[in-house]
């Protein structure tokens, strides 16, 4: 399980909710494959894009959500994580920059929680933490004792209960397990969380649960889970209209709950009720927990979403309406660029050419390969005014197709952009002049290198990597 956190809140998954094999955050060994098809030619291998770093994409894709563009953050973090970073790496930088999660499993941070648990053996908040830990590393042993005291500090406080219980599961201790929420709920008789648990045993056995969530939605009226209960019950009733209503009831009321946002969206996608809201359920539980699994990771779901939802929009839109394509803008450029890859037109070489300065950065890729494929003196010349275009992602765009057409030609201008201040600027250049296949770039390249006036480490070990595996290939 490493490069997952289990916190108490995660640790324990509602059995009712969570799909029955796979945890929370942990990702089967297999690969997702991608279903959006721009996000296989976006650039080619070696090219990175604007931001070497994985907290500045996460940010640029924070920004990106906080101004409601979620379907484009949702690609910025997508790429980020499938084409430029290590999963581990992108799960920390995404639970700290959009969910405030600080977690640390290091020996520093567990050496200073055991010094505090030692000095005040009751503080509740110590044992917890240092059980996390424990528990993120699989080392149950060392995290049973700490939730068994955690237990004592606050009897009537049922996370560490039901973090003991998941404990017992992952080691195999059923029966354990079973016991220990028993005891509990036992003595804890009008709590919600003994309702939830009786109520999840009475799913367990396939019985009607109607009157007992009546009676704790009467307790607990705002409950989202409760609300969700009753939309199950519904459901084995047959009573569909209002199965849905209390899913809705659930959504709005548990709007941090991704398992209630991720199994309302499977709702409306199997029951082919309303895709477009099926994507804005996913795209809320993504956000929440990239590796949510309901059958088919989220993720999974938002790439085959997306375009369906873009391109039924599309056929009904006109001029006035176009405001309604905003929020899945991104989805819509790729069902353009789709259509033009299919059946290019006299139309199609101008449409592109605005992609090329789309937020997406797969898009943007597209677009550059769509153009190359169509080249004409129209084209030729758009590409030339966008080399000194203020936009450094079309810029940059430009400089790859220039380069790739009119190799040499091209090689000065290309070069002036390895004194520009932008990071960017100077990337594209390096990955341009590297990319030409010409003894010339790479030379320009090579002397740039020894220089010595690069001054991003990155790009510095990029470039010398991209010289080495050039000079690698053509040793073969």
């Amino acid at each position: 399980m490493s490069g997952c956190h289990y916190n108490l809140q995660h640790l324990y998954v509602h059995p009712r909710t969570a799909h029955p094999s796979v945890s929370n955050c942990h990702r089967l060994a297999c690969p997702v494959i991608v279903g959006r098809r721009h996000r296989t030619g976006s650039r080619k291998a070696g090219v990175c894009p604007a931001f070497l770093f994985v907290d500045a994409h996460v940010d640029l894709a924070k920004q990106q959500y906080e101004h409601g563009n979620r379907l484009q953050a949702f690609y910025t973090l997508e790429t980020a994580r499938r084409y430029h970073f290590p999963q581990e790496e992108f799960i920390k930088s995404f639970r700290r920059i959009f969910l405030g999660d600080t977690f640390d499993n290091s020996p520093k941070s567990e050496a200073a929680l055991r010094a505090k648990v030692k000095a005040s053996p009751n503080d509740f908040e110590a044992l917890t933490r240092l059980a996390d830990i424990y528990i993120s590393r699989e080392e149950w042993d060392s995290a049973i004792p700490l939730l068994e005291s955690a237990r004592k500090v606050r009897p009537d406080d049922f996370s560490p209960v039901g973090a003991m219980a998941e404990v017992y599961q992952r080691m195999g201790k059923q029966q354990e397990s079973k016991e220990l929420i028993s005891s509990w709920t036992k003595d804890h008789p009008d709590s919600i969380d003994t309702y939830h648990a009786r109520i999840d045993e009475i799913f367990k056995n396939n019985t009607d649960a109607r009157s007992l969530v009546d009676e704790a939605l009467k307790k607990y009226p705002d409950d989202a889970a409760l609300h969700f209960d009753l939309g199950i019950v519904l459901e084995r009733a047959g009573n569909f209209i209002e199965e849905q209503k209390e899913f809705e009831k659930a959504v709005q009321l548990g709007p941090k709950n991704e398992h209630i946002q991720g199994w309302v969206a499977r709702f409306y996608l199997k029951r082919e009720i309303d895709k477009r809201r099926a994507l804005d359920l996913y795209l809320n539980v993504y956000f929440l927990d990239p590796d949510f699994y309901d059958s088919e990771y989220a993720e999974s779901r938002i790439q085959k979403l997306a375009p369906q939802v873009a391109k039924e929009l599309l056929m009904k839109v006109s001029g006035k309406d176009m405001l309604e394509l905003a929020p899945l803008l991104p989805a819509a450029e790729s069902v353009i660029l789709t259509s033009a890859e299919e059946k290019w037109t006299a139309t199609s070489a101008a449409t592109v050419i605005k992609i090329m300065g789309s937020e997406d950065e797969a898009n943007r890729g597209m677009a550059m390969t769509l153009l190359a494929e169509h080249r004409d003196a129209n084209v030729e010349k758009e590409v030339a005014q966008m080399l000194d275009d203020p936009d450094l992602r079309k810029r940059g765009m430009a400089g790859y197709l220039a380069v790739k057409w009119q190799k040499e030609k091209a090689f000065p201008v290309v070069k002036k952009w390895l004194e520009d201040p932008a990071e960017l600027a100077r990337f594209d250049a390096i990955s341009a002049l590297i990319e030409s296949g010409s003894p010339a770039g790479r030379k320009i390249v090579e002397e740039y290198a020894g220089s010595g006036k690069e001054p991003c480490p990155q790009i510095r070990r990029t470039m010398a990597g991209a010289l080495k595996q050039k000079a690698d290939d053509k040793r073969q």
